[in-house]
């Protein structure tokens, strides 16, 4: 996709990856990669689901712009380690997001994120118009 202006990936080192795979040509190209903890795979309970300290991932992927995870050094979604976020709880960062990227400049933009927060993105999120011009919620 010669046009993307910015990638924005999930923290997780998965969606980094896939992005980083994905868009190879397009990162070498020199399109900024930002990571937003806002698209964090649902978390708690599941180790594979918890981040990576900032200072790992900056090592690990330094062509990825961490700065919008400044909050934390650690994962901040993890919480107590022994129960998940809640569909409400991925709901609500959610919205947050969509917000944050509506404000940022940009307008081809690539999201590399996780299956269940897309779904509870666009499920619970966003409203779709559809072609006979109803909307679902």
């Amino acid at each position: 996709l010669p046009d993307v202006e910015v990638i924005i990936v999930s923290p997780m080192r998965r969606a980094t990856q896939t992005a980083l795979i994905g868009f190879e040509r397009t990162v070498a190209a020199g399109v900024p990669v930002v990571a937003q903890e806002l698209c964090h795979e649902t978390a708690g309970k599941h180790t594979c689901d918890k981040r990576l300290s900032l200072t790992d991932l900056k090592a690990q992927f330094p062509q990825v712009d961490y700065s919008e995870c400044a909050s934390s050094e650690e994962d901040p979604y993890w919480g107590d380690g022994l129960t998940r976020e809640t569909p409400e709880g991925i709901a609500e960062r959610g919205a947050k997001f969509v917000s944050w990227l509506l404000r940022r400049p940009e307008q081809r933009i690539v999201v590399a994120a996780h299956s269940g927060w897309l779904l509870a993105l666009f499920n619970a999120v966003l409203e779709v118009q559809q072609a006979d011009g109803s909307t679902d919620l």
